[in-house]
């Protein structure tokens, strides 16, 4: 019997994530960065940044994406772990700074670091 089983009777649940829905989610982010402008870059940031924080809510309980993402600090790789932390700093740039600006070398910086992040945390959920 394992050390859950034994001190509640039960194993620690899984999040329950709707993955054909979260796809779709990213599929529509995805090609709105891929409309050619600035409003559309920010939009898939900060869509993106909503994506990633909802799916934390999944595993831990806690008040702010900044809390969220401290509590899995161990659970992410140190560099992808690293990434997430720039890429929601960019979206609170984008949400909170007027006139800020998102590079092309940013947007897929960061569209690539949410999408591994969705892989990851997808991975984790099937632990």
């Amino acid at each position: 019997m394992g050390f859950w089983q034994t001190l509640f009777g039960s194993k620690p649940k899984r999040p329950v994530i709707d993955w054909l829905e979260i796809e779709s989610r990213m599929r529509q982010i995805d090609a709105l960065a891929a409309q050619n402008n600035q409003l559309a870059f920010k939009q898939a940031i900060i869509d993106y940044d909503k994506l990633i924080d909802s799916l934390m809510r999944e595993f831990v309980k806690a008040d702010t994406f900044a809390d969220r993402l401290k509590a899995l600090r161990n659970r992410f790789p140190k560099q992808l772990y690293s990434q997430l932390w720039k890429a929601h700093l960019k979206r609170n740039e984008l949400v909170h700074e007027s006139g800020s600006f998102v590079a092309e070398w940013e947007k897929s910086t960061f569209l690539r670091t949410y999408s591994e992040s969705v892989s990851f945390l997808r991975g984790e959920s099937a632990r």
